[in-house]
């Protein structure tokens, strides 16, 4: 069986192409992740989050004998922890990650949460955060909480997440993405916003989107640098994966 580490929409995409559904076995960390895989009728899918322990005995119970990490650019402990799983019991490790945007104006960049939440703090206007809602704790007690703005999942645990560390409900953009250039545009003017704070998403995550829309509004675009990982096989383009696949 191979194990399809998803959760994602390029996962979703490697999951309608691959002509051998039967073979899948699919985990998801989310509820929210695994219906949208419901589709796929004949897929087996798991909704849990495993540490390293975990996969090694989910492996075995699943007889997997190759790993395919579609997760999230982000979810670094996800697949730090399947890789250390594919040595200790010799399987074939494939990661798919999305190509990183080349920005040709100067964008600010931080390779760490804590340092960009502490920049956040001094600046002067309105702030649109779309880091996601594991990452909000962090935005606790900021003398400027009031000037930001989170977009996050419509689910009440992450509304609730906001909600816990004093944001507003006029501060909650609850919405499901992806979201066109427009839509961001006649968002960031409502709102007034100033700095759009983003994840290198690539452009399955709308990060395209987000910078055009904030160069049209005039607006400053900061980014969350994705985390350094050294895959041992790793590729960007999704017919490629699905090639060596087969």
């Amino acid at each position: 069986m191979i194990w399809v580490i998803g959760g994602t929409k390029d996962s979703r995409d490697f999951i309608e192409s691959f002509p051998f559904k039967e073979k899948l076995i699919v985990t998801t960390a989310t509820e929210y992740g695994g219906k949208l895989l419901e589709e796929f009728e004949e897929l087996k899918v798991f909704c849990k989050r495993m540490d390293q322990k975990e996969m090694i005995e989910f492996i075995k119970e699943m007889r997997i004998e190759k790993i395919v990490d579609l997760s999230h650019p982000y979810a670094v402990e996800v697949s730090r922890n399947a890789i250390e799983c594919s040595k200790i019991l010799e399987l074939e490790y494939i990661r798919f990650e999305r190509e990183n945007l080349f920005h040709e104006n100067g964008i600010l960049e931080f390779k760490e949460v804590d340092p960009l939440v502490k920049y956040i703090e001094e600046l002067d206007g309105n702030v649109l955060v779309t880091l996601g809602s594991n990452n909000i704790q962090k935005f606790k007690g900021l003398k400027n909480l009031q000037k930001i703005y989170f977009r996050i999942l419509p689910k009440w645990d992450m509304i609730k997440k906001a909600e816990d560390i004093g944001v507003l409900p006029k501060n909650i953009i609850a919405m499901q993405g992806p979201f066109s250039k427009e839509l961001n545009v006649a968002m960031m003017r409502q709102l007034d916003i100033k700095y759009m704070i983003s994840k290198k998403g690539g452009n399955t995550g709308g990060e395209k989107e987000k910078l055009d829309a904030t160069l049209e509004v005039g607006a400053k675009s900061i980014l969350l640098s994705r985390p350094e990982i050294e895959y041992p096989l790793e590729f960007s383009n999704l017919f490629e994966l699905l090639k060596y696949m087969k």
